[in-house]
């Protein structure tokens, strides 16, 4: 039981630090048009944070609950957990309520009559000096030993600060889950993608955005919200419905995937013309990066296969004169060195000169890539008796 106990409780921890993450990306979208002069960021002044210059303007205090449980009650461990930290921010500058704002943001409810229901921002509803009154009564009555220090340090603010911080508090209950927030997030988005991509585009914000948010954090900085706009415009030319987004064009494999391929028919052939160790490689890099990336197009539908057939018939056609200009212009009788140096003339097109776009895409990885997916099902070759050597290892196989 107490193993389930740490994995719920990791589990949980794990979900309220993306919830964090995506509070953040979408509250930045939502101030792009209004304050793009702001940046944002995550653990550095609160859960999240917009500053100005280093400044805090708004800091956020998030609360996530699995299956949008939890109230914020008078008593209530998240209110009160939420309270310390910026009843310590007024007690140690009275003027930080009048600069910057507090909000309290969970997927609980704040109910009717409690302290937390009167610092929601509906008007008619608010009540300061209300929520306090409820707030002094829950902190001389509660017995609670955890939040005894935030009940001290609430009582020690004068009448005038407890309220200045009141109204600069703002409760914001029963706010989307985690995976509401994505859909929120789509909502936003929804003019930055064509209709069926949107979630693709998502996707690889969010997965941008999961990563800025890390090296923000390690380095402790924030990040401007127009680095947000940025990116969406970059993702916006990618995702043009003629356009197909790049996601591989820096991966580089690793040493079990290198290892994996190294005995790939493509590979094979590189070697019979004696291709040196660094060129296989390379190879083996672009042979990676195209198959991944030209998988994931057809796997989200942004490329139709008979599209890519197309692509991969261009190159074989390009191919086809050169690979037989070679073999006519070889000596008879024709030595192993001719050929492996004919080979090796007809690897060094493919892999310098050879330059076949996929649409928009202009990218040296999918070209020299898609030669070696070709090569590796003995569809075209280098040396020129591959088409022999293809067919014995099939015959070989066979038996």
């Amino acid at each position: 039981m107490a193993g389930r106990n740490n994995g719920h409780e990791a589990s949980a921890s794990a979900a309220g630090y993306l919830y964090q993450c995506r509070i953040a990306l979408l509250s930045a979208l939502k101030a792009i048009p209004t304050n793009p002069d702001l940046s944002i960021s995550v653990e550095r002044f609160d859960d999240v944070a917009f500053d100005q210059s280093g400044t805090p303007a708004e800091m956020i205090q998030t609360k996530h609950h699995i299956g949008k449980t939890g109230n914020l009650t008078d008593a209530s461990s998240d209110l009160w957990k939420t309270l310390l930290i910026w009843a310590k921010i007024a007690k140690a500058d009275v003027e930080a309520p009048f600069r910057t704002k507090f909000v309290l943001l969970t997927t609980g409810t704040a109910p009717a009559g409690s302290a937390a229901f009167y610092l929601r921002p509906f008007e008619g509803e608010r009540d300061e000096a209300k929520a306090d009154e409820l707030l002094l009564s829950a902190a001389d009555t509660s017995v609670a030993v955890d939040k005894q220090n935030a009940y001290a340090v609430y009582k020690s603010l004068s009448e005038e600060v407890r309220l200045s911080l009141l109204r600069a508090i703002t409760v914001l209950d029963n706010a989307p889950d985690i995976l509401d927030v994505v859909e929120d997030i789509r909502q936003t988005l929804y003019h930055a993608a064509p209709k069926e991509q949107i979630g693709n585009f998502v996707e690889r914000l969010e997965g941008w955005w999961f990563g800025t948010v890390i090296t923000a954090m390690v380095k402790k900085q924030s990040i401007p919200v127009l680095a947000i706009d940025q990116r969406i415009d970059e993702l916006r030319e990618e995702f043009k419905r003629k356009a197909l987004p790049v996601d591989f064009k820096s991966t580089v494999p690793s040493a079990d995937v290198i290892a994996a391929l190294d005995d790939r028919p493509f590979v094979q052939q590189l070697r019979k013309i004696e291709i040196g160790g660094p060129r296989i490689e390379y190879a083996i890099r672009d042979y990676y990066r195209a198959s991944e990336q030209r998988s994931r197009w057809l796997r989200q539908e942004l490329l139709p296969s008979q599209e890519l057939d197309l692509y991969e018939q261009e190159l074989k056609e390009a191919w086809e004169p050169r690979f037989s200009s070679v073999v006519d212009s070889l000596p008879n009788p024709c030595s192993t060195e001719d050929k492996i140096a004919g080979g090796q003339k007809i690897f060094k097109w493919a892999e310098q000169d050879a330059d076949f776009p996929l649409r928009t895409v202009k990218e040296r990885f999918l070209t020299h890539g898609s030669f070696h997916i070709l090569a590796n099902r003995n569809t075209i070759g280098w040396h020129p008796d591959y088409d022999n050597a293809a067919q014995a290892a099939g015959d070989k196989e066979k038996k």
